[in-house]
């Protein structure tokens, strides 16, 4: 039997059993022990120069800013997002406008932009997150929360009167800069190429 023949095979298996949760959780930690080879994630190599830059950079847009690097001075700039994204509506909230600030990054010759997540974005790493966890009624908790009304509000609350809170930030905070490494690597490499 060739592959596509197996998978016809197994494919009405799941369908018949698509409503059993304990069934499918057993396929699934089946499949995790015994089939599934995880992929050994490739680390990005950027320039040691800007390794320290990823820590500060992760948490700025984890903060809701936009980041401004100057991959000269290896400088950064944190400014709200919602300043540039919609500079009237910061003012009504703040009383400041984009004429009251001073930009630095402005003045440099080039720069990199790092944005806060969209929340598609984030909603992945909650995801990620929730797959990740071994405690298994947490995590159907995790995706109950994830799959209702409000998801942000109710696994941030989740979150907030576990044991797991702590796991959480250390696991958002390796993904942002993993994340940041890699815009780094490619901001890199298109500078390369010119």
């Amino acid at each position: 039997m060739n592959a596509q023949q197996l998978l016809d095979k197994i494919l009405p298996i799941l369908h018949s059993v698509k409503d059993k949760e304990d069934k499918l959780r057993q396929i699934l930690d089946f499949l995790n022990e015994e089939i599934y080879e995880e992929q050994e994630e490739e680390i990005l190599e950027i320039p040691e120069e800007f390794e320290k830059l990823l820590k500060p950079i992760a948490g700025s847009i984890d903060a809701g800013m936009n980041c401004y690097l100057n991959p000269k001075s290896l400088e950064i700039e944190e400014v709200p997002a919602l300043l540039v994204n919609d500079p009237h509506e910061y003012k009504m909230l703040t009383g400041f406008g984009t004429e009251d600030e001073e930009l630095k990054h402005q003045n440099w010759d080039k720069c990199y932009v790092f944005e806060p997540l969209k929340s598609n974005e984030s909603f992945r790493i909650m995801e990620a997150f929730a797959e990740n966890m071994e405690d298994r009624k947490f995590r159907e908790q995790l995706f109950y929360a994830l799959n209702n009304r409000k998801p942000f509000a109710n696994f941030k609350w989740k979150i907030d009167n576990s044991p797991y809170r702590q796991d959480w930030f250390d696991f958002k905070q390796k993904w942002l800069e993993g994340y940041v490494r890699e815009e780094l690597y490619w901001f890199l490499e298109r500078q390369e190429e010119k």
